[in-house]
């Protein structure tokens, strides 16, 4: 699938309901579960803690805060983009979200490569 990712972003905006900036992005991922968060690639090291540790779905934009900004249609860096429905766009498709569970399952493969681990 070759889906050009600026444009599934701007069609989530257009689409969809998101939530623009870091600060709401911490309150909305402290509050709802089922969220999904973008975050730039040079989103601030305690603000991507705080995002990840609620345990939300997180996609890394591959490109800087600048670069997300643009991709949203809008004149300013964004770190980080909360989208709370999806609207008419295959964003979610786009990224390959991955599920926070799906997440820790793949970290512990990871981490011991020579047991034999059992998914279920």
């Amino acid at each position: 699938m070759n889906i050009d990712l600026n444009k599934a972003l701007q069609k989530t905006i257009r689409t969809g309901k998101v939530l623009i900036g870091s600060n709401v992005s911490i309150v909305a991922a402290q509050k709802e579960s089922t969220l999904t968060v973008v975050l730039a690639a040079n989103c601030p090291p305690k603000i991507r803690a705080q995002i990840q540790d609620c345990g939300n779905r997180v996609i890394e934009y591959p490109g800087r805060s600048v670069d997300l900004g643009v991709a949203c249609g809008k004149p300013f860096p964004i770190a980080s983009l909360t989208i709370l429905d999806p609207g008419d766009s295959n964003v979610m498709a786009v990224f390959g979200a991955v599920e926070p569970a799906e997440t820790q399952e793949l970290q512990e493969l990871q981490e011991t490569p020579d047991e034999i681990v059992e998914l279920s």
